[in-house]
């Protein structure tokens, strides 16, 4: 009876650890998140404005910088954009435990070889990815290091806009 008992208690731990593997996403910001993406307000809010953030590359060899324009058209105050360098950054490994990834963002003019390590290295915005699929992109930021006026926003859902290439 004892070893039926542990028996189907291991099958159970077998079949529950199995069940997490999939609850896990994988997030590839690789393949999804260069292009442009259209603020999502939730349902029954109105709202007076266009959000875009646009994601892409100067340099398509090496892959550096990444650049972020966000646009906002506000019917109020007009229409505004400000350019950002992106960087993204995996924690851990895809799949496991602790991988969200993560968008740093930084000034366009941010001097990345200064002698202040943290400051050299301290992003203007922090986000971590929660989804980013071929059409939907979910942010949530951790960090704001700006002082002042900014485009920077704070946990935000987006749509890509257009057509899907890739």
């Amino acid at each position: 009876m004892k070893t039926l008992k542990t028996m189907i208690c291991a099958a159970l731990l077998v079949a529950g650890l199995c069940g997490c593997e999939k609850m896990i996403p994988v997030i590839d910001l690789a393949d999804n998140l260069e292009g442009s993406w259209q603020k999502e307000y939730p349902e029954g809010v109105q709202d007076a404005e266009l959000v875009i953030w646009d994601f892409s590359t100067i340099n398509k060899e090496s892959q550096d910088p990444f650049i972020l324009t966000i646009y906002v058209s506000d019917v109020f105050s007009g229409d505004s954009e400000f350019k950002y360098i992106y960087r993204p950054h995996q924690n851990g490994y895809p799949g496991i435990g602790s991988s969200t990834p993560e968008l740093y963002l930084f000034e366009l003019d941010h001097d990345f070889m200064q002698e202040n390590s943290k400051a050299a290295y301290t992003p203007a915005a922090r986000y971590y990815v929660k989804e980013c699929s071929k059409d939907k992109l979910v942010l949530q930021r951790e960090e704001v290091n700006v002082d002042g006026p900014n485009l920077v926003e704070g946990n935000v859902t987006f749509r890509r806009m257009g057509l899907y290439t890739k």
